[in-house]
């Protein structure tokens, strides 16, 4: 045989497994349609039935059986052109480089962990080669990927549960809506109530930026502070400065230190004449969700704030008049441990005995922005995903084990006719698949941190909040001994196989 059919023939046995591959992969698809789509969007299809989409699963056949194949014309041809001897003759099975952990493991006494070891790490020669090398490649990769779903998903997670982490840094908002408050209104009413350890005031407002309209906030910190959850800067000490969303600096191509030139067109929640003020960009902040009827809401990344005397309007219903600064929202802070649902009851019936007309004057505890709410109906997602990568490491070291129980019959047959006993045999598969879990996971582990972080933040620079991964470490540790115990039980089924192996049989066909 030439070189050329050498390298075909190599590519015609890989062709048999992707092809064969692809198709049971089009039909599971096809099969597990009627279960799809998951979450939220099973609601608008509550009863898809099978879907059969030609377009995608071609693409998808053509990935699976093609792809492979291009990456691999290169080592075949290589591997037809090393080609030496009679074809079905074996090969010294001899490595050019031993593991030296294999053979430090003997040099110790440790004989079941030196063969073990040494057949983990050392792909061997001919037909007693075994793919050790690409085994260890896609453990690598399979627990990289494992732990970067684990890290993704628990920032997700801890970002669609803290609500500090998307902007409310407050137990409940006390919203006048188009009602105005001064100061003393909302401090003569809070501060006879229990529980309460801090409020601040603001106002709504829009403002346009070269036609753009951008939700607005003013916040005034009456008692306490930090109100504003900020990713850099500092919040608005004046009318001049202003603060904005990720999302927004994006939009109007601005960064911190910058001014712009903005429009206040709506204050307290009314239209009013527009007037044009340029203001120094100080900080950039997360917003929960602030809005109006007929006005735009903030929503993460998207949104401003301001000085609250910028936005405020007389209100004469509640005798806010003159320079006093008219609020249409108090943000409140109770002591941990209160129930809020009664604090909000005794609220909603202390503002509306001091005057505030019946229905305008509004309790609520969830400030959640829309993004939030779409981010908390998927955040089990990628853990959904890093269980589907866990079965396809699973997959991959049972196909190593079981190709190397195979492939390896004859030294195995040697061992035991040597004297190596059924539970040493054992023990030498276990070893093997120790090691590939152990090298797997001293690369894979730091990896995966790595790769979670760095989708973390693009994520969240995207999203518009804190780019600072939530890495549940006591979890990324417990992988270590869990993923040690499962290849071990995974290592049971080829290592009894070749304890039970017959050296005169296997042999004798030798």
């Amino acid at each position: 045989m030439t070189r050329a059919s050498l390298a075909a023939l190599c590519l015609a046995r890989l062709a048999a497994v992707t092809v064969a591959g692809a198709v049971i992969a089009v039909a599971v698809a096809i099969a597990a349609s009627p279960l799809m789509p998951i979450g939220p969007a099973r609601l608008a299809e509550p009863t898809p039935g099978v879907e059969v989409n030609l377009a995608i699963l071609g693409v998808g056949f053509a990935v699976i059986a093609v792809l492979p194949l291009a990456v691999l014309v290169r080592a075949a041809w290589r591997a037809a052109g090393r080609a030496r001897g009679p074809l079905g003759v074996a090969e010294p099975a001899r490595p050019a480089r031993p593991s030296q952990v294999g053979s430090a493991l003997g040099l110790a006494g440790s004989v079941p962990g030196s063969i073990g070891v040494r057949m983990a790490f050392e792909p061997g020669r001919g037909r007693t080669a075994v793919p050790v090398r690409s085994a260890l490649a896609g453990t690598i990769v399979a627990v990289a990927a494992v732990v970067a779903a684990v890290v993704f998903g628990a920032s997700l997670i801890a970002l669609v549960g803290t609500p500090h982490q998307y902007g409310q840094n407050w137990n409940q908002e006390l919203d006048l809506q188009f009602v105005g408050a001064s100061a003393a209104f909302g401090g003569k009413i809070l501060s006879s109530e229990p529980g309460i350890t801090g409020y601040g005031a603001g106002d709504y407002g829009q403002l346009m930026f070269d036609g753009k309209i951008l939700p607005a906030i003013g916040i005034d910190p009456l008692h306490g502070d930090g109100y504003l959850t900020l990713l850099a800067g500092r919040p608005p000490s004046g009318p001049g400065e202003i603060v904005l969303g990720a999302q927004t600096l994006r939009a109007l191509h601005r960064h911190l230190g910058q001014t712009v030139q903005v429009v206040v067109s709506w204050t307290g929640g009314y239209p009013g004449p527009a007037t044009q003020h340029t203001m120094r960009i100080v900080g950039m902040a997360v917003f929960p969700s602030f809005g109006l009827y007929l006005l735009s809401a903030t929503d993460l990344g998207n949104g401003a704030a301001v000085s609250a005397s910028l936005l405020s309007v007389p209100s004469p219903p509640t005798r806010c008049t003159g320079h006093v600064t008219c609020y249409n929202f108090f943000l409140i802070r109770y002591r941990p441990g209160t129930d809020l649902n009664t604090a909000a009851a005794r609220l909603s019936a202390a503002v509306t005995k001091a005057g505030c007309p019946i229905g305008s004057c509004i309790v609520t505890s969830d400030q959640r922005p829309g993004d939030i709410k779409d981010y908390a109906a998927i955040r089990d997602t990628p853990l959904v995903l890093g269980a589907v990568l866990v079965l396809l490491a699973v997959g991959t070291l049972i196909h190593v084990l079981l190709t190397s129980v195979h492939r390896r019959r004859r030294d195995l047959a040697v061992l035991k006719t040597l004297g190596l006993v059924r539970s040493q045999v054992l023990r030498v598969v276990a070893w093997q698949a120790t090691a590939l879990a152990a090298a797997a996971l001293l690369i894979g582990l730091p990896l995966g941190v790595l790769a979670g972080r760095w989708a973390w933040a693009l994520f969240a620079g995207s999203a518009g909040v804190s780019g600072q991964a939530d890495v549940p470490l006591p979890l990324v540790l417990l992988a270590i001994p869990v993923t040690l115990v499962l290849a071990n039980l995974i290592a049971a089924g080829p290592g009894w196989d070749a304890a039970r192996l017959r050296p005169a049989s296997v042999l004798r066909s030798e």
